[in-house]
């Protein structure tokens, strides 16, 4: 069987931020077992986050995979998010973990240093990889070691509400060229026309992928591949300046827009009509149109820095596969991630549930049965494919709140309570503490 890996080397609440904190003080990761088949019927431990919904695919895929391979049972373990990364950590410590996980960006590089993932490089005569591009699978790895597989790409994008613009008589911008400085403009151009009813854009900078893809933009990082801070300030402050100049013109008021920072999905500006411009994943374009069906909605790229010849673009893994390195099965967990992974069966089964299938094969098998807003999501990262460039280093231990972070940091520059400079050494300061504080 042929298998190829590359070479080449998002809001965790409080109790998830503890459970890494548990996970950091445990030993773990001691060998597993040969990598073989059993001859006896071997029953594997699953585990994962997620809806009711998620949940019913899910025990549709074990049934599904128990039918083709008969010696291997599937126990099913799932609950919410938070509840998931509580469960794991305390699992994990005490070496009773499940043999196959779904994982998280935020948390794969913590247990990929504690030695609790499975190399998968060891499972390569179970395990396919020939469907994910050397890309996805770069973003699944940690110190050149493949940890896990990514299971969907979501590709960070501005939402457009063409219903809004078409109202105001407003062109939709030209992604393919614009800068930040356009989007300032149109923003601003937008909530003027509009006297005032509908603002142009929602918070710029107030979460970590969209730092990272601008201070990619001017050559910089978050972190780098030690998993050590490297953003500097004046990476990051012009983004908070920009919503300083913006407060009450291009973008709402301070006070709205912290409302908004919290609001649900239904309830943001984007889908009431009130807002132009969002930034979300293109793969959130499906419970944008399901929230406001009279409203149409458009996916654009992302502005680019002025005299930068770098997108900073990348393929962001809605979740991973990983298998824990204490699995006394490693065969069969292989066995099951591969088709969860590969499988046409499991393709049809699970649809986009977990996002636009990072595995192309995967992808092709459910295109011509995909809804019209999954079919935009998709439409997308195929647009963007010749942008993105190679993943960004994983999220160390310590920074699983790095979301929380930002926006206390974005909330001070727009109530007047601290520059956009200060703002951002202070951010960096406190998210270099969090992953030493983590490392030591």
């Amino acid at each position: 069987m042929s298998t190829r890996f590359s070479r080449r080397v998002l809001f965790g609440g409080a109790i998830a931020a503890a459970s890494a904190v548990v996970l950091a003080g445990c030993g773990v990761g001691e060998e597993t077992a040969d990598v073989a088949l059993s001859n006896e019927e071997v029953t594997l431990r699953f585990s994962w986050w997620g809806s009711d919904s998620r949940h019913e695919l899910t025990n549709q895929l074990i049934d599904a995979f128990e039918k083709e391979n008969p010696k291997i049972k599937v126990k099913g373990e799932f609950s919410d998010w938070v509840g998931y990364w509580d469960r794991m950590a305390t699992t994990f410590a005490a070496n009773d973990a499940p043999d196959i996980v779904q994982m998280d960006e935020l948390y794969l590089r913590t247990y990929a240093d504690r030695n609790s993932l499975l190399d998968l490089g060891k499972t390569t005569e179970f395990l396919n990889t020939d469907g994910f591009s050397d890309v996805s699978l770069a973003a699944g790895q940690a110190g050149g070691t493949q940890y896990a597989l990514p299971i969907g790409n979501g590709s960070l994008s501005v939402v457009a509400n063409k219903t809004v613009l078409d109202e105001l008589k407003i062109d939709l911008p030209d992604d393919k060229t614009w800068t930040w400085d356009d989007y300032a403009k149109i923003s601003a151009e937008i909530s003027e026309k509009s006297g005032g009813k509908v603002v142009g854009s929602g918070i710029v900078g107030s979460e970590a992928s969209l730092i990272s893809i601008y201070a990619r933009q001017q050559g910089g990082s978050l972190f780098d591949d030690n998993g050590k801070v490297t953003l500097k300030p004046e990476q990051l402050t012009p983004l908070w300046q920009m919503n300083k100049d913006m407060a009450g013109k291009g973008m709402p008021s301070a006070e709205a827009t912290a409302e908004q920072m919290s609001a649900p999905l239904n309830q943001t500006w984007l889908v009431l009509g009130k807002q132009a411009f969002n930034f979300n994943y293109n793969t959130q374009i499906t419970s944008l149109q399901a929230a406001a069906p009279d409203q149409e909605f458009v996916l654009l790229q992302m502005p680019q820095s002025a005299g930068s010849d770098q997108t900073g673009f990348y393929y962001k893994p809605s979740m991973y596969w990983a298998i824990s390195a204490r699995t006394e099965h490693p065969a069969e967990a292989a066995k099951f991630l591969d088709f969860l992974a590969n499988s046409e069966t499991a393709a049809k089964i699970q649809g986009t549930d977990r996002g636009i299938p990072a595995n192309e094969d995967s992808l092709a098998a459910i295109r011509p049965d995909l809804d019209p807003s999954s079919e935009l999501a998709a439409k997308f990262n195929d647009q963007v494919k010749d942008l993105v460039q190679d993943p960004p280093a994983l999220t160390p231990a310590g920074a699983s709140d790095i979301n929380a972070m930002i926006q206390r940091q974005a909330q001070e520059v727009l109530f007047d309570r601290a520059t956009p400079e200060e703002a951002s050494t202070k951010f960096i300061e406190e998210l270099t503490a969090a992953v030493d504080a983590a490392a030591s």
